[in-house]
């Protein structure tokens, strides 16, 4: 039994750690919304537990585990910027979970799991439309000039826009959609 929990625990700082790699963003504007992020979880949690909102104390509860989780795994590296990727990954994972529960034909555990993704999405920042995300996409690649490629393009993107506001394979679409027009 204390093998299964070590190893459970061990693989759960892999994957929040992996999250806090994957989704980080070094901007300053991130770094005081992510303050704030996590004192509304503080205080969205305590107002669940008081109206007795099981579903939304759970994904708190849930969220904050993984931040802690994320902190405890790399305490020297971790800060409040990391918080948004963390939510931006469950909400993923939700989502995923969601469309193979509907493959599977349960729907009741479908439901359940867009509630919660909607209610981790009150914590991220809008997302970007197409059409701005085309605009900066066309700022980086004039930014670059000749020798831009997809991925060069994609960290000129980044630089300037917070990877929790848009989705990864938009952005990767439509930015070799625009090489792809270019050429």
């Amino acid at each position: 039994m204390f093998s299964v929990a070590r190893s459970f625990n061990a693989r759960t700082h892999f994957l929040a750690l992996r999250a806090v790699r994957q989704f980080s963003s070094p901007t300053s504007a991130t770094r005081a919304s992510a303050q704030e992020i996590r004192a509304k979880l503080k205080d969205d949690l305590k107002t669940a537990m008081k109206t007795k909102d099981a579903l939304k104390a759970k994904v708190i509860r849930a969220v904050m585990a993984e931040v802690l989780n994320a902190e405890k795994a790399n305490p020297d590296r971790f800060n409040d910027s990391m918080i948004m990727p963390i939510i931006q990954k469950a909400v993923t994972q939700r989502n995923d979970s969601a469309t193979q529960f509907s493959a599977a034909g349960r729907e009741d555990l479908a439901v359940t799991e867009i509630k919660e993704c909607e209610i981790l999405e009150a914590y991220l920042p809008t997302q970007l439309t197409e059409a701005e995300v085309d605009e900066k996409l066309k700022v980086a690649l004039e930014s670059l000039g000749e020798k831009a490629n997809i991925g060069s393009i994609m960290k000129e993107f980044y630089t300037k826009v917070e990877k929790a506001s848009v989705k990864g394979d938009v952005v990767s679409a439509r930015a070799k959609a625009l090489l792809a027009s270019r050429s």
